[in-house]
């Protein structure tokens, strides 16, 4: 099987043997056609190896980062299914602190109070 290269010079020297029926340069616009076609394809063959590294490389392609953060969410999968759970204990939790704030407003108040019914008793006497 001719590779590309070869192919092109085949067609290359297909033109020239036609060039001397075609007197009026045409030919010679067809060459340089065919010439910007294959460096275009050079440069499109680089940009796919540049790609292919890209996302193949066994250190750090894109593939190889994939797989890593589906083996992180499959690690946490378990806590993620706890957070739920853990939502509603934190609620209770809050709600029994706000519980308690506001008995100890009540046992501080009563407290002062007291004290400052004591302290009107003794000035009194």
């Amino acid at each position: 099987m001719a590779t590309n290269d070869q192919r092109i010079e085949e067609i290359l020297s297909a033109l020239e043997v036609i060039k001397t029926k075609l007197p009026n340069g045409e030919l010679e616009a067809i060459k340089n056609h065919i010439q910007s076609l294959s460096e275009d394809q050079k440069f499109i063959k680089e940009d796919l190896e540049y790609f292919k590294k890209r996302l193949f490389n066994p250190d750090d392609g894109v593939i190889v980062r994939i797989n890593k953060n589906t083996d992180e969410l499959e690690r946490f999968e378990d806590d993620i299914e706890q957070i739920p759970n853990m939502k509603n204990r934190l609620e209770n939790v809050e709600s029994w602190r706000d519980g308690v704030n506001k008995a100890l407003w009540i046992v501080y108040t009563s407290i002062i109070g007291i004290v400052i019914t004591l302290l009107f008793s003794v000035f009194k006497k």
